[in-house]
């Protein structure tokens, strides 16, 4: 799925350069997808130089180490071998949520998948992050969200319910039609239309800014 391309600040200065190398398209489209375009949230977000990114961004930098593509993979819950041309088909760019499993639907799954397009870069953004933070924690009542839960099935299916809470009370209100969920909702189209799509994204860049001014600092860094 594609959005406009609207990029933010932190871009290189001047035109860019044609893209001559296919990690080139690569950085370029995930920095554009989750970030439109501004490397500065992007360095902050892997933890990686500013220059690096830029670099890389604009084509001056074709075959970087493996430990940098491995800090960009692992920041994007990406495959690494994406990066490096091992695989040659290009990844969804977006993270699977999983809510519990549906008993009326697909019996012994173990969840259900619930996708989160990193153009919805603050949800995204937030799941990844806690996801990191609370997951580096021991298993604990006392531990947010996860809990005493030590399965990271079990914990996904737990941080996109608790995501997605106010969005699926709303689904099941019939306010709202929750995209790219499974099972599919009650009247949701097959293939949703460009229009739907992109009116999704913007549900879930407000429903991440929320939590982005709901969670506290010791959650979500």
């Amino acid at each position: 799925m594609r959005v406009p391309r609207r990029l933010g600040p932190g871009r290189p200065r001047g035109p860019l350069p044609d893209i001559q190398h296919p990690l080139t398209r690569q950085i370029r489209d995930l920095i554009d997808q989750a970030h439109l375009g501004n490397l500065r949230e992007a360095a902050l977000h892997t933890g990686l130089p500013y220059a690096t990114l830029r670099d890389l961004y604009a084509g001056h930098t074709a075959s970087p180490g493996l430990r940098t593509l491995q800090v960009i993979a692992q920041a994007y819950a990406l495959p690494l071998e994406w990066f490096t041309g091992e695989e040659t088909v290009p990844p969804r760019l977006e993270i699977a949520g999983e809510l519990p499993p549906d008993p009326e639907y697909g019996r012994g799954r173990r969840g259900r998948r619930l996708r989160i397009p990193l153009a919805a870069w603050p949800l995204a953004h937030c799941f990844l992050q806690l996801e990191r933070e609370l997951s580096a924690q021991p298993p604990h009542r006392s531990r947010p969200i996860f809990g005493a839960v030590s399965d990271a099935d079990e914990c996904r299916q737990l941080l996109t319910a608790f995501l997605f809470g106010h969005l699926l009370e709303a689904q099941s209100e019939g306010l709202l039609l929750v995209l790219g969920a499974e099972p599919p909702f009650p009247g949701a189209a097959a293939r949703p239309t460009a229009e739907q799509e992109r009116d999704w994204v913007a549900v879930l860049r407000d429903l991440g800014r929320f939590w982005e001014r709901t969670l506290s600092a010791s959650l979500l860094r």
